[in-house]
């Protein structure tokens, strides 16, 4: 596999990689349908909210998301749920949109009571948490609001990182940190469950820490190709090869090695049965969220199809 230095190679390296992950991992991607229902009453929500227009091209994204990691869910409510959630949280992730929102004063305010009932994008995300205890375990809706909570930090932290500080080369449980802090990966991982058929989260949740890395490692592995076309850095795939005197070709590699571990644990862990059942769809939705975005520009490198939403 070459090193990626050039357009060319980078295609190569990419193309191989991508490959390779869904080879080893042994996982078909299905074809997903747009969902109608689903586009109206998310939209009809955001125009009630007034933020239609601020947010139309975050919720294409949310919606797709919620299309393919959560197929298995067929509640509409809950669905409408999620990509509420993933509308808000996607926008947040943008800096232009998180710092009108005086993020470094969200706890504490949070905490005071002054967030809940305001109708800014922070407020509504304070009240789609709360819902998320009419369909979700305790335990499972109380990790999605402190995942929502430590994502808001994770986004600050990653605007420092976008500003070229320095990485200190013992800094790998840093990046390591910062990239579980950001990734929303605990939150998404507990959507998969709904109580209402899974009331006992014994029956999966041991099984979540594998699955946010399994998250944040097909992240990077889906992202490193336009990553490198555009010359991104202070991602994870970059940084960790910083720290580690490792090249991003070697590194790309290792973390597609971990990623075929960590689902064979997975499998592993919760057997055979519905609760499996569940993660096996949304471990093919999560590949389809990025063989499915255009942003990723997957098309160009294997067989797949772009889900586009317009306004």
């Amino acid at each position: 596999m070459p090193s990626p230095t050039h357009s060319v190679s980078v295609v190569d390296v990419s193309r191989q990689a991508v490959r390779s992950l869904l080879e080893r991992l042994g996982l078909d991607i299905p074809s997903y349908q747009r969902d109608p229902g689903l586009e109206s009453r998310v939209s009809y929500v955001l125009r009630s909210w007034g933020f239609e227009h601020q947010l139309q091209s975050y919720l294409a994204p949310a919606l797709i998301l919620t299309t393919t990691c959560y197929h298995h869910i067929a509640d509409i409510e809950i669905k409408v749920c999620i990509a509420l959630f993933g509308t808000l949280a996607i926008a947040l992730d943008d800096p232009s949109i998180l710092n009108a929102q005086a993020p470094d004063e969200f706890h504490r305010r949070l905490c005071s009571g002054a967030v809940q009932g305001e109708t800014n994008i922070l407020g509504r995300l304070t009240s789609n948490l709360n819902n998320m205890w009419g369909y979700y375990s305790p335990f499972s809706a109380s990790s999605i609001f402190t995942s929502a909570l430590q994502f808001v930090n994770g986004c600050l932290l990653e605007q420092c990182a976008n500003k070229g500080i320095a990485l200190n080369s013992n800094a790998l449980p840093f990046i390591t940190y910062r990239r579980n802090m950001s990734g929303l990966a605990e939150a998404v991982a507990h959507l998969i469950w709904t109580k209402d058929k899974f009331p006992d989260i014994e029956v999966y949740m041991q099984a979540i820490p594998d699955i946010c890395w399994y998250q944040n490692h097909v992240n990077d592995i889906l992202s490193f190709y336009k990553e490198e076309l555009s010359g991104e850095t202070g991602n994870y795939m970059s940084d960790r090869a910083a720290a580690s005197g490792k090249t991003t070709l070697e590194t790309l590699r290792e973390v597609i090695d971990e990623t075929v571990v960590i689902v064979q644990r997975i499998r592993n862990i919760l057997g055979e049965g519905e609760a499996r059942d569940a993660w096996e769809s949304f471990a093919r939705g999560w590949i389809a969220f990025y063989t499915s975005s255009p942003r990723y520009r997957l098309k160009e490198l294997i067989d797949c199809e772009y889900t586009v939403i317009s306004d």
